[in-house]
Formats: structure tokens, C-alpha cells, sequence
């Protein structure tokens, strides 16, 4: 069996500095991507003693130490893409390269990359790649069987698992937990021999030179903003002081926006449609916002965002979505204007090819795509077979002064933000479900008529069984209220923070990624940058050290709170009140000060107040 491996070496995430607004790399320590040493471990155990695997990589000259490290742990050989023709390459332009790469060197049976990209928080790459070979794809493999020609994955999803079976060749993802990684000493890997590694220039390729580097690349990337701490971070001196800031904070009520950020509001929309008039190259398409998902109260949040965007250039709001049921009234209330139903479309690939079609006749200012594991999937496929730019998980959306789409991304665990623009026809961005906050029902909404795209192609992968750890993962998208754990909680203590979330008005339960891993919460209520993104008006945080990739989850909270042994831990920095002291002490206390101050009467009651305000 033949391989292909695509890694990529980033800045250790947790030394990154910046200078002039850009990510300096020089100096920094280097280290190959944790989801690519997965790939590269289950190439090796794939490939055995009869098979081949290559492992390809695109960067400056430095990234070669990549390839020699996977070399070292078992890679046969390397292929290095270094030319300064292929810098400012974008997700996109990177396939591209790739994907040439990929096709000089092949066949192959496979083709293995990680995930996700821990530098940019992006697993765009491998999805672009495989449709630009045309394979087909599994994202997420968790477990991974080949027969013969034949394969069988089961795959991570929001919610659980889902098992998928294939003929090869294919292109999978590899998660996280899949296998022990590739990893190999400094001195092991200096010692390859640079025989062993092949390295191609953009003349190389078979590929167009305007499609690589900057020049192919359809988006563009504006100063990065650095986010420094926004929080308070205050250390109550006693359970009954930390109570006194939520209720100082207006943890306990909803926040009503302010009369500046309103005017904000208005001055930047009027901005945006003063300055339309020059966005020429969308007049030829809609000036419409689609918005592509699956799960309705993803598609609210979406259809709220598109609503707001389609005002500031003038046009509307196009819901698409595989539920031949759906609500229309609910949909018009949200946001839509007109609906496109996916009918038989399960598949990720299935769902891409009616959206690509469908979309590439119409031509809208902007295409929003939901931010959950098969919607990355799709909207990675739609963007390589049609040229777009793609903007992955951003965190916030804008209209530029000339009426373009800025689409903010986070990078680091969420420590930077970056503005991404596109020079598409089609602006995409996928969106993660939480991040967006529901917008209130539109009081004159019309219910837009369905209208069914024509069937998509069959897929080539075929889901076979679906496994769901967890009866709502929606319920932690939604909360108002949340209790997330970390691993310094035993789950004997869990009673006492169900105690907790109900002192709290039911407060939904999350956990950081070593709690799932343990089995101890269902991987559906994990948090952070493998899990959810949730934005509640309250998190209460127990037992959790802090590290970047579960607090990017939880950044948006409004109000944040924890509660750690440790006073030194980094939790207390990202949050609005820290408490210090045993969890198995402190959780008591404050669940017994919320319940004498009726925390959890107020809270429902309040919560019933808005919905009847809703249905007035």
C-alpha cells in the first residue's frame, strides 16, 4: 500500500510572539502539527514492511525538519515544496500545491493529513485537497480499518460517532486520539539523509503559476489583532464576595445593549452601504446572503448574522438547509427571505455537490456555511471546486467600507484574531455554532416558500452506523448558564456539581477535553478548540487549569467565573472572579449562597419573561 502523508510545522503554540502586527517565526521553536503525527504514525502501521509512505510538506527551508522527524519515525521518504513562488499561499493555493505534489509522486491508495491546523485553528486543507483529486473524504477518523481495497472508518462527530465504509483510493483526517503520535529526539531526526527527501519549486507542478502563492490565492489577510485579557480577573475573598460581583456583573440577568454600541451599529452599516456602489464584480450575482445548515438553532444564529449583513448591502437572506421539514415560519422569523431545501442529501459530499451547483448559478455576495464537522467538510469542498475564498470558524463578520465581507478568524487557540477578505465571486465563511448570538424573531418576517435543488450525486463513502453520546449537545450551545469541569474534578464529586447547576437555574454541564477523554462526560460537552464554543451569560469554571484550547471555547461567555486549588493556575487570568480553595469545599458554599439569595427563581423566572416577551 502507497501513502501520502501532508504535514505542516507551526510555531509551538504556546511561544508565539508577535512584531508589527505579524507572527514572528524566526527564533521561535518549530514543531510538527499534533494532528499530522497521527497521520504519519497510521501511514507507517498501514503501510507495514511491503508498503510505501511519502510524506509531503509545504514551507520555507526550516520545514524540511518536519520530513526528517516523520522520516524517523518510519516515513520512507519526503517531498518538500519550498519556493518563494508559493509564499503567501492561502488554504486554498496550498491544495492547489499540494494536490500537484500529491498527483506528480502517486498514485495512492491514501491520503492522511490531521484534523486540524493548531497554528490557524483550520482543517480546510485536506478537504481542498482531496476534491482537487478528486477522492473522496472522511473527516475525523478515530478508528481506521483497510481490507483488501476497501475501507471502514469511525469517525469523531459533534455528538458521538458515526461509522463510514469506502472503496480506496481515499483521503481521510485523522482526530486526535486515533493513535500515540510520530515523534522522534532532535538528534534522531538530524541524522536523515537529505537523499531521502525530494524537494519541488512551483515550476515543478503542473499547475498554472497565477494559481499558487499569493497571486492564487482568493483571500487575503488583514492586520492581525492581538487579544490581550479582557477580563476583570478579581480573586473574591470569600464564596459570599464572588457572589456580590456575579450580581454586580449581571451574571443572574440578561445585558441590554447600549445605546454606543447601537450607534456603532448604525455608523458602521451606514458606512458599508454609502460604499456598495463599488463592489461592481457582485453585481453580476445576488446581492444575497445564503446561509447552508442542518441543525435549526445553528441556522438561527446563522440567519440572524446573514439578516444584519444582507441590510448593509441592500439584499437578502437565502436559507438552505437538507430538512424537507422545515420550519418556515421559523425560518422567516430568523432571518430568511427565501429557503432552498437539499432533499436525500446525508453525506457531506452529497450536500456540497447541490450547494456548489446551486450556488455557482445564482452567484451571492456571500455564502455561510455551519461551523460543525460535516459543515466544515462541506464548505471546504464547495470552496475547491468553485475557486472561492474561505474563511474557516470565524468569530465575527463585518462589511468593509467598499462592501466587501471581513470575516474575523481566530489563530492560537483563539489568541489572535485575524481578518480574512475574499476576492471571490462568492465570499465563504463557516461559522461555529455558539459563537453567534441569537438574534431576536423578526416581528414582520414573511414565510418564505420552499423551493427542492435537484438530487446530488451519490457518495462515494457511505455512513453505516451513527452513535450519539449525548441525548442534546444542542442544550450547551443554548444555554444561558453553564458549569464546565476539568480533570481536578473526580466524577464521584459530580452530584455535587449537578448541586451546582441547579443553584443556577439548570445550568448545562461542559468539560474540558481531558474530562471527555477520560470517558467522564460525554465528548459532546466538551469545550474549546476540538469541542464546542459556547457564549452564555455565565460559565462557571471548576477544576480547569486554564489552557488555551479550552478557553477559546469559552471567551464569550459574559460573565466568567472559577473556581481552582491552585492561585497560580492560568484560569484566574482569563476570568471575571476567581475563587481559591477545594472545589470539594467551595462548590458546597456557593451552591448553598446562591440558593439563600434564590438565584435559581430569579433566573427561571426571568427566562419565562423573555419567551412570553417572544410570543407577544
Amino acid at each position: 500500500m502507497r501513502i501520502a502523508v501532508l504535514v505542516k510545522q507551526i510555531p509551538a503554540p504556546v511561544e508565539f510572539r508577535m512584531q508589527d502586527g505579524r507572527l514572528v517565526r524566526d527564533g521561535v521553536p518549530l514543531e510538527v502539527n499534533a494532528y499530522c503525527r497521527r497521520a504519519n504514525a497510521k501511514a507507517v502501521e498501514l503501510a507495514g514492511s511491503g508498503g510505501e509512505v511519502v510524506v509531503f510538506t509545504m514551507g520555507p527551508p526550516a520545514a524540511a525538519d518536519a520530513l526528517r522527524e516523520m522520516i524517523a519515525c518510519g516515513a520512507h521518504r519526503g517531498v518538500h515544496l519550498c519556493d518563494p513562488a508559493l509564499a503567501g499561499a492561502d488554504t486554498l493555493a496550498t491544495a492547489v500545491a499540494l494536490a500537484a505534489a500529491v498527483r506528480r509522486e502517486g498514485p495512492f491508495d491514501l491520503v492522511l493529513a490531521g484534523l486540524n491546523s493548531l497554528d490557524s485553528d483550520t482543517g480546510q486543507v485536506p478537504v481542498e485537497v482531496a476534491e482537487l483529486l478528486d477522492l473522496p473524504f472522511a473527516a475525523g477518523v478515530r478508528e481506521l480499518d483497510v481490507d483488501g481495497s476497501a475501507f471502514t472508518a469511525r469517525l469523531e462527530t459533534d455528538d458521538g460517532y458515526c461509522t463510514v465504509t469506502g472503496e480506496l483510493p481515499v483521503a481521510l483526517s485523522t482526530a486526535e486520539r486515533l493513535c500515540a503520535p510520530s515523534k522522534a529526539p532532535p538528534e534522531e531526526y538530524a541524522a536523515v539523509a537529505d537523499a531521502r527527501i525530494t524537494r519541488l519549486t512551483a515550476a515543478d507542478l503542473d499547475v498554472a503559476p497565477g494559481q499558487l502563492g499569493a497571486p492564487g490565492s482568493p483571500t487575503s489577510v488583514g492586520p492581525i489583532r492581538v487579544l490581550t485579557a479582557s477580563r476583570r480577573a478579581l480573586r473574591a475573598a470569600s464564596v459570599a464576595h464572588a457572589v456580590d460581583l456575579l450580581e454586580e456583573f449581571g451574571a443572574f440577568s440578561d445585558p441590554e445593549e447600549s445605546d454606543d454600541a447601537a450607534e456603532d451599529d448604525a455608523s458602521r452599516a451606514s458606512a458599508a452601504l454609502l460604499s456598495t456602489g463599488s463592489d461592481g464584480e457582485h453585481l453580476a450575482g445576488e446581492r444575497s446572503v445564503w446561509c447552508f445548515f442542518t441543525e435549526p438553532g445553528v441556522g438561527a444564529e446563522l440567519l440572524g448574522e446573514a439578516a444584519e449583513l444582507a441590510a448593509w448591502i441592500s439584499g437578502t437572506v437565502t436559507a438552505v438547509t437538507t430538512d424537507a421539514n422545515a420550519d418556515t415560519a421559523g425560518l422567516g422569523a430568523a432571518g430568511a427571505d427565501r429557503l432552498l431545501v437539499i432533499e436525500s442529501a446525508s453525506e457531506p459530499s452529497e450536500q456540497a455537490d447541490a450547494l456548489a451547483a446551486a450556488a455557482s448559478r445564482s452567484l451571492p455576495w456571500a455564502l455561510l456555511v455551519e461551523g460543525t464537522r460535516s459543515g466544515r467538510v462541506v464548505a471546504s469542498i464547495v470552496a475547491a471546486r468553485c475557486g472561492w475564498g474561505l474563511t474557516g470558524d470565524a468569530v465575527g463578520l463585518e462589511v468593509s467600507p467598499d462592501g466587501r465581507l471581513v470575516a474575523w478568524k481566530p489563530a492560537f487557540g483563539g489568541r489572535l484574531q485575524v481578518p480574512i477578505l475574499s476576492r471571490s465571486p462568492v465570499q465563504m465563511a463557516t461559522v461555529r455554532p455558539g459563537v453567534l448570538a441569537t438574534r431576536p424573531p423578526r416581528a414582520d418576517a414573511v414565510d418564505p416558500t420552499a423551493e427542492i435543488l435537484p438530487a446530488p450525486a451519490p457518495s462515494r463513502i457511505r455512513t453505516v452506523e451513527v452513535e450519539r453520546d449525548d441525548d442534546d449537545t444542542g442544550e450547551l450551545r443554548r444555554a444561558r448558564t453553564v458549569v464546565a469541569v476539568g480533570v481536578g474534578v473526580d466524577p464521584d464529586g459530580y452530584p455535587v456539581i449537578d448541586d451546582l447547576r441547579a443553584a443556577l437555574g439548570n445550568a448545562a454541564l461542559g468539560a474540558t477535553r481531558r474530562v471527555t477523554d477520560q470517558g467522564w462526560v460525554p465528548r459532546g460537552r466538551q469545550i474549546g478548540v476540538t469541542g464546542h464554543a459556547v457564549s452564555p451569560r455565565l460559565l462557571v469554571a471548576v477544576g480547569s487549569s486554564g489552557r488555551f484550547n479550552h478557553t477559546v471555547g469559552i471567551r464569550n461567555a459574559g460573565v466568567l467565573m472559577a473556581v481552582n486549588s491552585n492561585p497560580d493556575a492560568e484560569i484566574f487570568d482569563q476570568v471575571d472572579i476567581g475563587l481559591v480553595g477545594d472545589w470539594q469545599t467551595v462548590v458546597p458554599e456557593l451552591t448553598a449562597e446562591l440558593q439563600a439569595r434564590g438565584v435559581a427563581d430569579r433566573m427561571r423566572h426571568e427566562e419565562s419573561a423573555a419567551v412570553a416577551g417572544v410570543g407577544a
